[in-house]
This record gives C-alpha cells, structure tokens and sequence, in this order.
C-alpha cells in the first residue's frame, strides 16, 4: 500500500500504508478503500503484483524491494550515487497541464 488505508481479500482484511497484502489463488482480486482516510493520504494508492511465489524474505524501503537490510541499503545506496540511470523528462509534463 502506498497510502490510504483500506481492505483487501474477500475477507476484507485491514491494510495501511506501507504494509504488504499478499493474497493466494484466486480469479478475482478484491481492494476496498476506507470510507475515511488520514488527512495528509486522501487517496488510497496500491501497486498490484502477480506471479508464482519465491517463499524468500522480503524487506522495502520506499520503492526499494529486496530480501536483506543490507541489499536495500546497497540499492539506496546507489541510488544516491546515481548509480540506477535516469529516466528521460518528458517535455510538456508537469507544466500545469494534465498527464
């Protein structure tokens, strides 16, 4: 979860910003915002994922993924060095105008 709060599953269970949801089988995926939301997160914002489970542990940092403390402090880490490459600006994007 990005921001918000809200519910996942058929079971509607709770979650927040910042945990991760992980949902087994299934034809159908079920998110539900909450009615009311903090003030500062108005919106509830997920990042849906799909594939086979890898059965390893996982640690995150805002965008960072890994399995280790350590391997997210080496991708913050070159990060912050530059060390991930750039993406290309978009001329005309993020002047006022709608994306």
């Amino acid at each position: 979860m990005l921001a918000g709060r809200g519910a996942v599953g058929a079971e509607r269970r709770p979650v927040h910003m910042g945990q991760t949801a992980v949902l087994g089988d299934g034809g159908a995926v079920t998110v539900r915002a909450d009615d009311k939301q903090d003030g500062h997160t108005p919106d509830l914002e997920v990042v849906l994922l799909g594939g086979q489970p890898i059965r390893e542990p996982m640690a995150h940092y805002g965008p960072f993924v890994m399995n280790t403390r350590e391997e997210l402090q080496r991708a913050f880490d070159d990060f912050q060095a530059g060390r991930l490459g750039r993406i290309p600006a978009v001329h005309g994007m993020g002047e006022g105008r709608p994306a």
